[in-house]
């Protein structure tokens, strides 16, 4: 059996309560002479409710001492290395420079004003704006006009915005740009020394940083490996168990699923096809994936349902409070947003999980 990639009982949470939560639109921001204007929307249609009645538990297996592994947390050198070289990449240095003009890759303090018939059009002016020659931020022309320049210097770029441009007003028109160019500064790849942890951290020595980073990166493999674990402990319940399922809920599930991985496929502008091959499978091979995770799923539901009816279990205040305090919310506002028997349900879910995760034969590796 295929072990998830996300914790299953998150995907169970998400699955549980996903039928009562709002989507919400992002508005979108343009600003300056940029050459094009992210804009997206979208819309779904209410999704047919699940079938209540998802199965039953034909015979209910062993679920207490079940013997699983905690991947190992050890954070190898060649792990910090990794990290410590993304973070000097994510943090270069800035050199000001006064002796030479801007080129192609340095960074430009300019003032602006884009005038349109010799008058200044909205969003064509600013002040103080940090530019990198090079990067494709502005409409064309306009980067490679102020190559060349030096500190204190004033040009007048004559340019086009593209035809597809954002603003139809702007769009394919003839436009000046007067541009003052402020300073210069040079990205220069960052070092690890002391004045680099300085500059980025509380620390003061290298060693320290290195301490500090290690640490993050076991922290993080640790909340990696207690999903895990969470995860194995289930599919290792539902090996030692026997299920009927209804067929038409594990349908609708799937077409649920489905429906909603193809609009985010889509939404990046990408084929079912180009997604299955960036999971090194085919879109054949990855709907039997799905398939069969959301038939693991609902075991898991029916599962969680039969242990807390052996255990005798009951959702108590402190089972709620537990997890709205995961979505940073009060219980009444989660059930207000979800609904009382969502909430309750995805509660018991943490509750079993939690009693197996203390009934387990954990071997750490």
């Amino acid at each position: 059996m295929r072990k998830f990639v996300k914790p299953l009982l998150c995907g169970m949470m998400v699955a549980v309560l996903a039928a009562g939560c709002s989507k919400k639109e992002n508005p979108g921001t343009a600003e300056g002479p940029t050459e094009t204007s992210a804009e997206a929307s979208s819309s779904a249609e209410d999704e047919p409710e699940v079938p209540v009645d998802l199965g039953e538990v034909t015979s209910l297996g062993e679920y207490k001492g079940l013997k699983v592994d905690r991947m190992s947390v050890e954070v190898t050198d060649e792990e910090l290395d990794t990290r410590i070289q993304s973070i000097l990449d994510a943090n270069p240095e800035y050199v000001a420079i006064t002796n030479r003009a801007a080129k192609e890759g340095d960074i430009v303090d300019i003032d602006y004003v884009g005038m349109k018939d010799g008058v200044a059009f909205e969003g064509g002016t600013s002040e103080g704006y940090k530019l990198e020659l090079g990067s494709g931020s502005f409409i064309d022309g306009f980067e490679e006009g102020l190559v060349g320049a030096k500190i204190g210097e004033k040009r007048s770029l004559d340019l086009t915005f593209p035809e597809q441009y954002h603003s139809e007003e702007l769009a394919g028109q003839a436009v000046v740009f007067d541009v003052t160019v402020n300073g210069i500064e040079e990205k220069r790849d960052a070092v690890l020394d002391d004045n680099f942890v300085q500059r980025m951290s509380d620390f003061t020595t290298v060693d320290e940083f290195k301490a500090d980073t290690r640490a993050d990166i076991e922290t993080e493999k640790g909340q990696i490996a207690d999903q895990q674990l969470e995860t194995d402990i289930f599919l290792a319940a539902v090996e030692n168990s026997q299920f009927e399922l209804n067929e038409d809920a594990v349908n609708q599930q799937y077409e649920n699923q489905m429906s909603y991985l193809t609009s985010m496929i889509q939404m990046y502008g990408m084929t079912m096809e180009d997604y299955a091959q960036m999971s090194d499978m085919t879109p054949e091979e990855m709907e039997k994936d799905l398939r069969e995770n959301v038939e693991t799923s609902i075991k898991v539901q029916l599962l969680v349902k039969a242990i807390a009816e052996k255990e005798g279990f009951q959702v108590e205040d402190a089972d709620r409070e537990e997890l709205a305090e995961m979505y940073y919310m009060s219980v009444e506002e989660l059930q207000e947003a979800y609904g009382k028997d969502a909430v309750d349900e995805v509660a018991m879910s943490n509750k079993v999980r939690t009693f197996l995760k203390d009934n387990a034969a954990i071997n750490q590796l």
